[in-house]
């Protein structure tokens, strides 16, 4: 190391006790209290829906909002403790001189330890092994521990209406539809006649009862209408009830409903005119094929109920010779895309019988978990296929891997290999 480098620390440290000490030699000042994030969420998601009701926002606007806000809670939230009294005895002198001595020191010592002393002697290689990882990037585990935070937080304080039904819509990101309709259960019963709330639990629950609206997520429905009838997905999802059950006149009129709420020409005004004709002509058996209510995350700008044109990816997932043998009895296939800039989070994910490999999928805006990521949004994703034994979503060694990517949002006849075991 330099003496140019030693004489730059020592003006760095000794620039930093005059910021240290000086507090240290007055008598501290009682600390206010910190505000709790849910109640910060709680004003701003009033402004929000107080643009919305004025024609500020619109109401694929609104819903963007309201997840950006609830994303950010999600970081933020956690146990804030009322700062505890301070007495006010002044700092001894040794004290004081005490952290003058131990700060520098300390620091050097750290950064001994932790730190890059080589890259000052030009070792690039060191440099190197750090990655290029970026800093904001969060994993899948973080993302977990972060909702499994806000759990925690809900236990011990469950009169949160607000907060489960942000824990329930963070389920339904990691696609764990049982916990997530538990918590819509408990945000319904906290706040009765919340649309947004009915709607999306009645969604869930429909999943989680293999895509069927009948019975308990139709009559959610029914009452979410009732406190909003132009509610987008509530009549997206009546119109879907309506056509599992063959009553295509009444799938049609709830659908022109939907369309009146929507934008004239967009893609989703396209969709739902499109299911309507379908639906009022032939008694819509291609309507079948493609979901006329929106995907079990949507917000009200995704009620279309189908997937944006042409925003899809077409193929076929088969297993290489080399580790055909390592599938387990029982094991299930997961095939996702997600965003070629690095994200992790899924735009859009299938679950299949790795039995039947090789198969054919489609993925597209049907199979996102939340309006902000799906493949309508990208033009390049990566694609990924993974054997899992256990059916988890989370990577774990044993299982087979691959990937293929980036491709074009548009593409078809691609071939994704699974070749690859996670150590």
């Amino acid at each position: 190391m330099t003496i140019a480098f030693w004489a730059a620390v020592a003006l760095l440290l000794g620039g930093a006790m005059l910021f240290v000490l000086p507090p240290l030699l007055r008598p501290p000042v009682p600390k206010r209290s910190v505000s709790s994030p849910m109640e910060a969420y709680r004003e701003q998601r009033a402004q929000i829906d107080a643009e919305l009701a004025q024609g500020a926002l619109s109401p694929s606007k609104h819903e963007q909002a309201l997840q950006e806000l609830q994303a950010r809670v999600v970081d933020e939230v956690g146990e804030v403790e009322e700062p505890a009294p301070v007495q006010n005895t002044p700092q001894s002198t040794a004290f004081v001189l005490a952290v003058a001595l131990l700060i520098p020191a300390g620091a050097l010592a750290i950064y001994g330890f932790i730190g890059m002393p080589s890259a000052l002697r030009g070792d690039e290689g060191a440099m190197a092994s750090r990655g290029e990882q970026s800093p904001h990037a969060l994993t899948q585990e973080q993302m977990e521990a972060m909702v499994e935070g806000l759990a925690q937080k809900l236990q011990k304080n469950p009169n949160d209406p607000d907060g489960w039904h942000m824990l329930a819509r963070s389920y339904v990101a990691f696609n764990r539809m049982p916990e997530a309709a538990q918590a819509y259960e408990k945000a319904n019963a906290q706040a009765p006649g919340n649309p947004q709330i009915l709607a999306d639990y009645a969604d869930v629950l429909a999943m989680v009862n293999g895509r069927k609206l009948e019975g308990r997520p139709e009559q959610l429905v029914l009452e979410a209408l009732k406190a909003d009838p132009k509610h987008q997905k509530s009549l997206a999802l009546a119109g879907t009830a309506a056509f599992n059950r063959g009553d295509f006149a009444k799938a049609a009129d709830w659908w022109k409903q939907l369309l009146a709420t929507l934008p004239p020409g967009s893609d989703q005004a396209k969709t739902v005119q499109a299911n309507i004709e379908q639906a009022q002509g032939s008694g819509g058996a291609t309507v079948a094929a493609r979901p006329a209510a929106p995907a079990p995350a949507a917000g009200p700008a995704d009620n279309g109920a189908a997937a944006a044109a042409g925003a899809s990816v077409e193929g076929s997932v088969a297993i290489a010779d080399a580790v055909k043998g390592s599938i387990a009895p029982g094991s299930v296939l997961f095939i996702y895309a997600r965003p070629a800039d690095g994200s992790r989070m899924p735009l859009a994910i299938l679950r299949e019988d790795a039995g039947k490999l090789p198969v054919r999928f489609k993925l597209d805006d049907s199979l996102a978990m939340t309006p902000q990521a799906k493949l309508s949004l990208h033009s390049d994703v990566m694609l990924v296929a993974r054997i899992s034994k256990t059916g988890d979503a989370t990577p774990k060694p044993g299982d087979i891997t691959g990937s293929l990517g980036p491709v074009k949002v548009g593409a078809r006849d691609l071939k994704l290999v699974l070749n690859e075991v996670v150590k």
